[in-house]
């Protein structure tokens, strides 16, 4: 009979609708609901059977049988025939055959054919086989107005693969019934007890939705005014829930189970081999048996392996029985864990063990192994949060300083890595559990890292350090002595440490340490202005980033700053997400905000967005502000000295003649005379039309150009051409543009030549005339970004069609064969065309299309 309770059940809508919906489909019969005592599944069929029942049409006959230990199943099929109001059977054999009662059942059932429903509840107590047999039968052999849920605490014993009652079913499981957060609230309000977000988050956390846990932990929420400590007191867990538990689930245990249970209760989650290691062996069996009776343990499959966890109060329950053994055997235990954690490449799950191990000498360890790995993985703060908590004497560690000190710098607070680095420098003197070669060699390395992050590393800063035996510090090393090498103009040099140590983080599988090598490598790259190299590094180091949620870092922003700072040096649009890493600003500890890709990063980003603002003036005013603030911080005057031409230009471009001047003269007093600080102040002359003070700015320039950035050189050599232009000395002018085509084409830089003013109108005029370099001018000339101060007529298609074939050499009769039309209308279209470039000739209307741009 269906049961009934003494209170209304909390409506649980979307189960019923899901139930409702299998009925109405029609293709799969037969619904297993298998979960753990508790869970509500009774009490969901027997409010979804009460509503069926309720349907004032299209009501099914409904059938309920509830199996019990002392008839488990012997009466099942005549209950239910009595309930169907079916007639009872005309003939039974002498002895019982396997399935005869249900095969009578399924042809009353068949010759019926109205919809019926039919709920077998407590369904795993099933076990006498003759039953069996017969629920198999039923459940291949029903007629298909029939639908059948089976519910119980484990799935009975059915060959469901081999019968393909697997294609004929559908299983509901623990997760389907666990309770939402709107129902907890709901059943919590009913005892009285009014949670807010944060409670009901917890009490959804300890519970997993478990019906009989959420009743409980609800009356006793009720009954505890202090509401924190009731919650801390259910996470441990109270006698109402271990009752509960060992009287539904574990009471019936064997001992090897609960051994099992106890044991592998420590670590959060667990493998198999894991299991082994902590049981000594067999782990594969018990798991197979825990998943037979479908005890709450769910699994999760991360890369090669299953992790096992169990429910959080079932796991609360079997570590207060673990605290039962014994100091020993307990610190015995979580050494086992920490050891097989660490062996499973988990080292901050493990220091949580280790924290709890007896003999300090293993935590020593530890950190003096796998500190700098957690690190460089991210858990920096996880690794300080522990040791404040449970051993803070080793916080002042002179290793565990150093620790910290990379820390910060991963995280972008160069402030805090410096201080931390103060403090370290003053513990040296101190023993450590960490030998003084790496400690030393992590303070050099770190020393430059800092410096780096500040922009103040010294060209004169050496750091040929042996290598320690630890590969993690050898290969942060091996990237910061490739950093000072590089800001001390050994690029080569440093390009090859940088590779080593790329080599060596992917090796030792740290991302972060490959995404700072492929970062810094793009520096190396920009210094070369190599802005293929420096795009593809990027690109690289923006794949690692992505693959290992890195993009917030300020080595992802750099790398990201690099990108679109190579399209922009190309001509070419730079991606807006790029130029907004540039921007992005990230906090300190004094709660200000400082930018995520650095000074020069953010002034660069200010450089891109200038470019495709819709308010360019604003955003030009933000760039030189930016600029100015960038001067005043007196960092890295080498890499501030690039940045200077590009934003006098944008100022020049928005005729802004005395903030540009004002810019470079600034410059030139924090700066000095390098080479692009002349440069901003040839462009400037220029623009003011003083054609020979810019030549006389540039001639010491021109003449050492072995020691200039290849886009220092391409805009000297086009102010050089605009100059000479200007003063009549066209010679001069086209060996100028000659010159920067030169240098500009093995990069591809187009950069300067839509800066510079007149540039483009200077390529048309000597368009055909630089050899081999035409090719690259034509692509200069083509640029969408190109612009020309003169204009032309317009040309119809067809008109445009003509003029392009006029290069080729070909008569007007061939090229009216060649474009099917009568040599007359090629002969119109021609008049048209000298006619609006006021030419005479073929020979001048190409030379003024080439001018123009038009060609």
């Amino acid at each position: 009979m269906m049961p009934s309770f003494s209170s209304a059940p909390i409506a649980r809508s979307t189960l019923i609708d899901r139930l409702d919906a299998f009925l109405a489909a029609g293709q799969r019969r037969v619904l297993l609901v298998c979960a753990p005592a508790g869970s509500g599944k009774t009490v969901l069929l027997a409010d979804w059977a009460s509503r069926l029942r309720d349907r004032a049409d299209r009501c099914p006959a409904l059938g309920w049988v509830s199996v019990s230990e002392q008839d488990p199943g012997a009466a099942l099929w005549q209950t239910l025939r009595d309930q169907l109001e079916l007639p009872k059977p005309p003939h039974r054999p002498s002895v019982d055959a396997p399935g005869f009662d249900a095969a009578q059942l399924v042809e009353m059932l068949t010759v019926r054919g109205t919809p019926t429903v039919i709920v077998i509840d407590d369904a795993h107590l099933i076990t006498e086989p003759l039953a069996l047999a017969g629920l198999e039968h039923f459940l291949l052999h029903a007629p298909p107005a029939v639908t059948t849920v089976v519910s119980g605490r484990f799935d009975p014993p059915l060959r469901w693969h081999l019968l393909g009652l697997t294609e004929r079913s559908t299983r509901w499981g623990a997760a389907d019934l666990a309770m939402t957060g709107a129902e907890i609230a709901t059943l919590c309000r009913e005892h009285h007890c009014e949670l807010d977000d944060a409670e009901l988050a917890t009490v959804l956390d300890l519970t997993k939705g478990w019906a009989a846990l959420v009743r409980i932990a609800a009356m006793y929420l009720a009954a505890n005014a202090d509401r924190s400590a009731a919650l801390a007191v259910l996470a441990r867990p109270p006698r109402a829930v271990s009752d509960f538990l060992v009287g539904e689930l574990i009471g019936a245990l064997p001992l090897n189970v609960r051994l099992f249970l106890t044991y592998t209760s420590i670590p959060a989650s667990f493998t198999q081999s894991i299991a082994d290691d902590l049981i000594g062996g067999g782990a594969a069996h018990t798991l197979y048996e825990l998943d037979r009776m479908n005890f709450p343990v769910t699994s999760i499959a991360r890369g090669d392996d299953i992790w096992f966890t169990y429910h959080p109060m079932l796991r609360a329950y079997f570590l207060a029985e673990m605290n039962r053994l014994g100091a020993q055997a307990r610190s015995g235990l979580h050494l086992r864990t920490a050891n097989a954690l660490r062996a499973a490449g988990l080292p901050r799950h493990a220091l949580t063990h280790l924290l709890d191990v007896s003999d300090p000498r293993h935590l020593r360890e530890f950190l003096a192994e796998c500190g700098t790995t957690m690190v460089l993985d991210g858990d920096g703060a996880a690794l300080f949060g522990e040791l404040h908590r449970a051993r803070p004497s080793l916080l002042d560690d002179p290793f565990v300083w150093l620790l910290r000190v990379l820390d910060a710098l991963f995280h972008g607070s160069a402030a805090d890595a410096l201080a931390y680095l103060d403090v370290a420098d003053s513990r040296r003197a101190r023993p450590s559990f960490a030998p003084a070669h790496w400690i030393d060699a992590l303070t050099v390395a770190a020393t430059v890292d800092a410096a780096a992050a500040t922009g103040s590393v010294s060209g004169h800063l050496t750091v040929e350090t042996a290598p320690t035996g630890n590969p993690d510090i050898d290969c942060y090393l091996a990237i910061q002595s490739a950093t000072a090498m590089a800001d001390g103009g050994r690029l080569d040099r440093g390009e090859e440490m940088l590779l080593r140590g790329l080599a060596l983080a992917l090796h030792a599988g740290h991302p972060r340490l490959a995404l700072r090598a492929l970062t810094r490598l793009t520096f190396i790259a920009c210094g070369r202005e190599a802005t293929a190299s420096m795009r593809d590094r990027a690109n690289r180091a923006l794949i690692i980033a992505a693959e290992h949620d890195l993009l917030d870092t300020p080595d992802a922003a750099q790398a990201m700053t690099a990108a679109g700072l190579a399209a922009y040096l190309r001509g070419e649009q730079p991606d807006p997400s790029h130029a907004a890493a540039a921007l992005a600003q990230h906090a300190v500890q004094d709660g200000s905000e400082t930018p995520l890709a650095g000074w020069h990063g953010y002034v660069i980003g200010l450089l891109l967005a200038a470019d495709q603002a819709a308010d360019r003036r604003a955003a030009i005013d933000d760039l030189r502000r930016g600029t100015q603030l960038l001067l005043d911080k007196n960092t890295a005057p080498g890499a501030t000295a690039t940045l200077i031409p590009h934003v006098v230009w944008a100022l020049l471009g928005m005729h802004e003649p005395l903030p540009a001047q004002l810019l470079a003269e600034r410059a030139q007093q924090l700066l000095g005379d390098l080479p692009d600080i002349v440069i901003a102040r040839a462009a400037v002359a220029e623009a003011a039309e003083h054609s020979q003070a810019a030549l006389t700015l540039l001639a010491p320039l021109l003449a050492g150009m072995d020691v200039v950035r290849p886009s220092t050189r391409v805009t000297g050599w086009l102010l050089y051409s605009s100059a000479h232009h200007r003063i009549g000395n066209g010679a001069k002018a086209r060996s100028g543009l000659e010159n920067a085509l030169r240098h500009a084409a093995a990069d591809h830089l187009l950069r300067p030549f839509l800066d510079v003013p007149n540039a483009i109108e200077l390529l048309d005029v000597y368009a055909g005339r630089f050899g081999r370099f035409d090719a690259f001018g034509d692509i200069v000339r083509q640029n969408r970004n190109a612009a020309r101060s003169s204009t032309h007529p317009a040309l119809t298609d067809a008109e445009m069609t003509v003029l392009k074939h006029l290069p080729s050499g070909r008569t007007a009769q061939q090229i009216a064969a060649d474009l099917g039309v009568s040599i007359n209308t090629v002969k119109t279209h021609l008049r048209s065309i000298y006619t609006k470039f006021g030419a005479n000739s073929r020979v001048a209307a190409l030379d003024y299309a080439r001018r123009s741009g038009v060609l």
